[in-house]
């Protein structure tokens, strides 16, 4: 056996001598030896049975299932005490004896029973009035033992000094005493391979741990909470109802959780601990892992499906995803949050991908708060981006509903989540899919307002929509930019402050009219943004023109796109016509010449922003 042994062994030549000594003291009584045998005799001559007597400083039984024959090498019962005699028939004391098992077979492994005797040479046993298990202290470890007087191995229960290795025992056992040829108690972290009967009765071996006492630590709780966490060493770890250590994702909780479908809340309910081999829980930080599976193979816990996970559409993927703790393993979800001086953005439970870092290009709804209550796309890439620029449905989510409400924009959360997830501000120029797009998002307001994409008029200079920045296309030329709401006056449907609309140059051809004859006899065709003698300068919504580096014009006269059209603006950067010929004076009595510098003095000249009204009179040039 592994613990020390100090099985005292009598010479034979020494009993031999005791005894011999003992016979010269003696006549009609004492000892005899016959046929080899010791034999003990009264002083009428008769047999002494089941009876103790001393030569020299030893002691010796004297068996009467053997006719008073002197016992040897064997357990020796009297009244409730235990004994052992060794091969010389002398008692044994301050000593470990093993006896061999009788009853061994497949459910016993044990080929021997272990024994203490103490300086008496009674053996240590639980006592019969002592329901509960009682350690005795041998050469500096503790062991137990049974009303029987046999060493306790395997699991123990507190309750109870009996050993409990049947398969299922070991999940309410207190202690472990290891296997049978060692017993002594274990303490701290031991990894004891079990009968799991969660898993088809399937070995495994678990971590578990045992405070100095020897008790197990394991979840006593039977309210919602599901695992006891400690620390340990300074580090938190969790067991189970059972004493096993969880590993990775555990949910530690199910007070929020209703069913799989129901996932609202449940980032609060799970806590992720390390590897099988560590179990340490993360502790305020990030790790990278895959998300919890709905089955949760990844905790050795019992585990109802029905309390679900918060990323049941994710984990059948096995991606890794970034997540952060805190200090008390809590995860961050649904916030823009700072994290050594940068932003970062984590997913809302709802929708997959549950407190995952958000990363790239995401189309999200915040509440100003720092709050992300939905992301509606992450990662976005070109095309994606323009069905959001333009307003188009996509997806199962993306609709054109996302439009209608204000707090719905672009963030830039970096494009690689392992070097770069923060959040982005200010001028950001991004690579999508092989093309470059600039971006404008919002430097201030912390994490209520920053990195939200910009919308409207940056420094008079450039025009952006959720933060892209509005440019033509090269073969276009030039692109037209409606914006509402610059003066505060008017809001859209949303409640936006400021709306953004790309204007195809064909939708201004369609309702082009016709504006009169010039001096070289052509037909001049056009769009007019003068309405009631007014030009758009002075409406809510304004027209603007930017070129393929997203400038507004200022001051452009004849700017000719690439459908041979062309554009003239104003000293306010504001569209005043759109026409199909640059020759604009003179003919037939109409009047196309205009001062772009003072379009209040234009006398009326028909049409409107999107829907012009067919010219039907002349007017006499000034």
């Amino acid at each position: 056996m592994r613990k020390q042994t100090k099985i005292a062994v009598v010479s034979a030549a020494a009993a031999l001598l005791a005894i011999g000594g003992a016979m010269t003291s003696f006549a009609a009584q004492g000892w005899v030896e016959e046929d080899g045998t010791w034999y003990y005799y009264d002083k009428d001559g008769n047999r002494v049975e089941n009876e103790w007597k001393k030569s020299g400083d030893n002691w010796f039984w004297l068996d009467a299932e053997e006719g008073g024959a002197m016992a040897t090498d064997k357990l020796v019962e009297d009244d409730d005490d235990t004994y052992y005699v060794d091969a010389n028939g002398v008692m044994v004391t301050n000593t470990w004896v093993k006896v061999v098992n009788e009853d061994q077979d497949d459910d016993d492994l044990a080929e021997y029973h272990y024994y203490y005797m103490q300086s008496n040479g009674k053996a240590y046993k639980s006592s019969d009035n002592n329901t509960n298990t009682k350690f005795r202290t041998i050469d500096g470890k503790k062991y137990a033992f049974d009303n029987d007087g046999k060493m306790l191995y395997g699991w123990v229960k507190y309750s109870e000094p009996e050993m409990a290795n049947n398969d299922t025992d070991w999940t309410d056992a207190t202690y472990y005493l290891g296997s049978w040829e060692d017993g002594a108690m274990k303490t701290g972290w031991q990894r004891i391979t079990v009968q799991d009967n969660e898993d088809d009765d399937e070995e495994k071996d678990f971590w578990f741990y045992f405070k100095s006492n020897g008790r197990k630590e394991f979840n006593s709780k039977t309210d919602d909470q599901t695992v006891k966490e400690k620390k340990i060493n300074g580090k938190k770890y969790a067991f189970d109802e059972r004493g096993v250590m969880t590993s990775q994702w555990t949910i530690a909780s199910k007070a929020s959780v209703s069913s799989i479908s129901d996932i609202s809340g449940q980032v609060e309910s799970w806590k992720y601990f390390n590897s099988p081999e560590d179990g340490a829980r993360v502790t305020k930080g990030w790790f990278k892992v895959v998300a919890p599976d709905d089955d949760n193979d990844n905790t050795f816990k019992d585990y109802d499906p029905s309390y679900g996970s918060f990323a049941t559409t994710d984990a059948a993927d096995e991606t890794e995803r970034w997540y952060y703790a805190d200090g008390e393993g809590q995860l961050y979800s649904g916030v823009i949050k700072k994290i050594k001086g940068k932003y970062y953005g984590f997913r809302p439970e709802v929708g997959g991908k549950g407190a995952a870092m958000l990363t790239g290009l995401v189309f999200m709804k915040t509440d100003g708060n720092g709050n992300i209550l939905k992301v509606y796309d992450d990662n976005v890439d070109s095309d994606e981006l323009d069905h959001i620029i333009n307003e188009e449905a996509y997806g199962d989510d993306v609709t054109t509903a996302v439009y209608s409400d204000p707090n719905v924009s672009l963030y830039y959360f970096g494009n690689n989540e392992d070097t770069d997830g923060a959040l982005k501000t200010g001028t950001v120029n991004i690579n999508l899919d092989g093309d470059s797009y600039s971006f404008y998002f919002n430097k201030s307001g912390g994490a209520e307002g920053k990195g939200k994409g910009v919308s409207g008029i940056d420094d008079e200079k450039a025009i952006y929509k959720y933060g892209l920045k509005i440019k033509a296309d090269s073969d276009d030329k030039y692109r037209v930019v409606k914006v509402e709401g610059l003066d505060g006056s008017t809001t859209d449907i949303a409640g936006r402050k400021v709306k953004v609309t790309k204007i195809d140059s064909s939708d201004l051809r369609d309702v082009s009219t016709e504006l009169g004859v010039n001096k070289d006899g052509d037909t001049v065709r056009g769009y007019v943004a003068v309405e009631d003698g007014k030009v758009a300068s002075t409406w809510d919504a304004k027209y603007y023109l930017v070129n393929t580096s997203g400038t507004i014009c200022k001051k452009k006269t004849a700017a000719k796109d690439g459908d041979d059209w062309y554009f003239y603006t104003n000293k306010d950067k504001n569209i005043v016509m759109y026409v199909n010929n640059k020759t604009l004076k003179g003919g037939n009595g109409h009047s196309m010449l205009y001062n772009l510098d003072n379009w209040d003095s234009v006398r009326t000249v028909p049409g409107t922003a999107l829907n012009p009204v067919p010219d039907t009179t002349s007017e006499d040039e000034d």
